[in-house]
């Protein structure tokens, strides 16, 4: 299992989220990020910003022919997927259908509230069930502390 201490993200990219986040309102919006991890640090390099096939405001779904050509891309790009972004109608805090997804998702989950996604929280499910702080950092380049 990774232990990542803090995600790194450019501006540009978590705008990118962030509109997409807005575009959607009032459903949950989804969002899969690309990088590296280096020294306990995910390192943002790509967003993709899939639609949520549910159009629900308490859940989100991928068509899986989506996801499957976002890993290829993610793959192909010597990447990992590093994080999922994602807002809910409440606090910014893992539900229980997000921490089953976590179990076999193990990347950095950050969450907006639907109606503050400027401001997201990042989780890391660990070994023994409970949620990791995970520090997110935005910066106008990637760098390593």
């Amino acid at each position: 299992m990774i232990d990542i201490d803090r995600i790194v993200i450019p501006e540009e990219l978590f705008e990118k989220m962030v509109i997409h986040a807005k575009n959607i309102a009032p459903y949950e919006s989804v969002s899969i990020i690309a990088g590296t991890i280096k020294e306990r640090q995910a390192l943002a390099e790509e967003v993709f910003t899939p639609e949520n096939i549910d159009k629900s405001t308490v859940s989100f779904t991928v068509d899986p022919l989506v996801l499957l050509e976002i890993y290829t891309k993610i793959d192909e790009s010597d990447l990992e997927v590093v994080g999922i972004f994602h807002t809910h109608p409440a606090p910014p805090y893992p539900s229980g259908t997000d921490k089953k997804f976590m179990e076999v998702n193990p990347s950095v989950w950050l969450i907006s509230s639907t109606s503050e996604p400027t401001k997201p929280k990042g989780y890391l499910l660990r070994e023994n069930g409970k949620f990791k702080d995970v520090e997110v950092i935005f910066t106008d380049k990637i760098t390593l502390k």
